[in-house]
């Protein structure tokens, strides 16, 4: 009985000492988050989130659609470091577009992939060398009597699986 009030009043401690304002077991902000969602019998609907951790990170989505498979939405991402993402999309007869905004290193675009770049210098083009080659001799199977021996044991001789007929002469 000791025992079990012991392990009883140990675990009664460690779940309040997580309570204490000061130290390793002070109240920890873990963030705050919201959402929301409407939807009807006629397939509209529309939806969003907003998360914001303990540290000040935060990312949302949003999104509204109709019935006959139109879509807009955006989501968001931004840490605390400074990097922050926005992509807004569409989707509906037109196809999926999306736009991106960021200001994370490495994505600036130099050349955009749709855009006419004029060039005064052309590379000289080399001439075309065709050269036929004559037909080598077959190749029968991996050798002329394969994987096994012309004895061979247990399936993999000269009649069975891998011998002549098998990878050999008679592949």
């Amino acid at each position: 009985m000791l025992v079990k009030a012991t392990i009883l009043f140990a675990a009664l401690a460690a779940a309040h000492a997580s309570l204490l304002p000061w130290g390793h077991g002070a109240i920890v902000n873990t963030g705050v988050s919201s959402r929301s969602q409407v939807q009807d019998g006629h397939g509209n609907y529309a939806f969003g989130y907003d998360i914001k951790d303990g540290k000040g990170a935060t990312n949302s989505r949003s999104e509204v659609g109709d019935g006959h498979g139109n879509v807009k939405g955006s989501y968001t991402l931004a840490d605390i470091d400074g990097r922050a993402r926005r992509v807004e999309y569409a989707a509906d007869g037109h196809g999926f577009r999306a736009v991106v905004k960021t200001n994370e290193p490495g994505t600036a675009a130099s050349a955009p992939a749709a855009a006419l770049i004029a060039s005064p210098y052309a590379a000289p083009v080399a001439p075309i060398d065709v050269r036929h080659a004559g037909i080598a001799a077959p190749v029968l199977g991996h050798g002329i009597i394969g994987h096994g021996g012309i004895v061979g044991l247990g399936g993999l001789g000269l009649v069975n699986g891998l011998g002549i007929r098998g990878h050999g002469l008679w592949a």
